[in-house]
């Protein structure tokens, strides 16, 4: 009997207006501001790319939550990865996912993704403006652990086989990270007494990856595959340099060929030791935020899609308990989502939808 794979789709709240997005940015930003005012940087080059299905929705609007409930649904996604943003009691765009919990739809299932670093203005240009700061101590872990037990305990959490998933971003910038979590988990499992099943974000590059979770107080690692990846640390650090002074020269964006996610992916897993899981990426376009600072993976179409889903969930399977991630629901300003598309020739959903029902 073949193992049921789930699917679980990162999803971003960042399509409705925050008092801290006002101050930075101007009354009534969202993404959407981004991906509007995109243009092409290059011969060939896309942009902007506008939603289908959903339109320039506002994530305060009920009808669009159920309509995106549904369409996951639909397409064989069996949970939302919420990004969860936390910063010692410090809460930003929680409300969509609130607000879900409260519509009470019988399948609906999230697990949390701690977007754990300082929120800055990176992605645009503004890497000194700081929106909130990242900060970690004892009254702000048992206040974390309070609001992730309150999650827990709404009986919606998806778990597999009684764990409950938190994907935790850049893990390693937690101080004494596996103390850290080991008493995070603690605390959750006196207040539900629920089992924590940790999965650190990996990503190419010094800083996000890692070749043992254990070491930093986790289960598992997710292997997100979009950058470039190299075996040599110093070879990757001078391609970083390289890239960072062409755009101080307005040379960009970086333009790589989607169809190395697979290869990324492979490599990725095969370095860490112990349970690592599998990420599909529906894309990446970052020039919406980032200008000709951005990433390009040129060549996603639906071929190149499908073969990377196919490879993906081909890797999961090996796991005792496959869960495939899906990059992305909705990162529109980062070009890689799920949701359709205006006047696509091709939909990602179908895509993933078919590929998951043939296996």
């Amino acid at each position: 009997m073949e193992k049921k794979i789930n699917c679980i789709a990162y999803y971003l709240g960042q399509f409705h207006s925050i008092p801290e997005n006002d101050r930075f940015w101007g009354e009534g930003f969202t993404e959407w501001h981004n991906v509007a005012r995109a243009r092409p940087l290059y011969p060939g080059h896309v942009q902007p790319k506008l939603p289908g299905r959903f339109g320039f929705y506002d994530l305060r609007c009920t009808e669009t939550l159920l309509a995106q409930i549904n369409y996951a649904l639909e397409i064989g996604i069996n949970a939302f990865c919420y990004w969860h943003y936390w910063f010692a009691g410090k809460r930003l765009l929680h409300r969509p996912l609130d607000d879900m919990l409260k519509l009470a739809h019988p399948r609906f299932r999230f697990i949390l993704g701690w977007a754990n670093e300082t929120w800055t203005g990176v992605w645009h240009g503004a890497a000194n403006k700081i929106i909130a700061e990242q900060r970690y101590g004892g009254k702000e872990l048992a206040d974390h652990a309070a609001l992730l037990s309150s999650y827990i305990n709404s009986g919606q959490y998806f778990n597999i086989n009684g764990r409950f998933p938190l994907v935790i971003y850049k893990p390693r910038q937690i101080p004494n990270a596996a103390e850290y979590l080991s008493e995070l988990r603690n605390h959750i499992r006196y207040l539900t007494g629920a089992n924590l099943y940790l999965i650190g974000n990996w990503s190419p590059g010094r800083n996000s990856e890692f070749s043992d979770p254990a070491l930093y107080g986790l289960d598992a690692a997710v292997i997100t595959p979009c950058a470039a990846y190299f075996r040599s640390s110093l070879l990757s650090a001078a391609y970083r340099i390289l890239w960072r002074k062409l755009t101080n020269f307005g040379i960009g964006p970086e333009i790589r060929a989607y169809k190395s996610v697979i290869s990324t992916l492979d490599r990725g897993m095969r370095s860490v030791s112990g349970v690592s899981h599998a990420t599909v990426v529906t894309g990446w376009d970052n020039t919406p935020r980032s200008g000709r600072r951005g990433l390009v993976l040129a060549g996603y179409n639906h071929t190149s899609f499908e073969r990377a889903a196919r490879s993906a969930l081909a890797i999961e399977r090996s796991n005792a308990e496959p869960i495939l991630f899906v990059k992305s629901w909705n990162e529109w300003a980062e070009g890689n989502t799920i949701e359709p598309l205006f006047d696509e020739r091709w939909s990602a959903g179908t895509t993933l939808r078919k590929v998951l029902q043939d296996e």
